[in-house]
Order: structure tokens, then sequence, then C-alpha cells
């Protein structure tokens, strides 16, 4: 409607060439997609193993951890509209 790509822009075409081990066509469908993987699967195992280890589970789920997570996708979100990303 706007013309702009919305931050998660790509990520289903990005996941598609990811399963399908062409890396780089997903990087040009959305970088941030296929660099965030492996932060999302941390992410998952830390909620899977919150009972054994409750240090990382607090860490991952923290106010700083949060923030830096949402300036990552605002940064993103700015840069991928201004430079055609």
């Amino acid at each position: 409607m706007t013309g702009l790509k919305c931050p998660g822009c790509g990520s289903q075409r990005a996941l598609h060439e990811l399963l399908s081990l062409h890396i780089g066509q997903a990087f040009r469908y959305n970088a941030l997609m296929t660099v965030a993987i492996p932060f999302l699967t941390f992410t998952g195992l830390a909620w899977a193993l919150r009972k054994r280890t409750p240090g990382l589970y607090s860490w991952i789920n923290s106010r700083p951890v949060i923030l830096t997570v949402l300036a990552v996708i605002i940064l993103w979100w700015i840069l991928r509209n201004l430079t055609g990303l």
C-alpha cells in the first residue's frame, strides 16, 4: 500500500531458500531473517531448557536483549527502505 518494505517482507521466501540450501538467495530475500536463524534457535533452546538453565532464560528475556533486538529490527527496516535491500 505504501510501497515500503516491512522488516519481515521476504521472510517466507528466505526460509524456503534456506531449506533448499540456497543461502545467497535467502540473504537477498531477507538478510535479517537469514542471520536471525541462529539467534532464534538459541532462544528456542533457552526456552526449552528454562528449568535447567534459568539464568540463560532470564538473560535472553532481559530488557537489554529485548531492546537490542527491537533496535536491530527498526534499523533493518530503515536500512532496507533507504537502500532498496
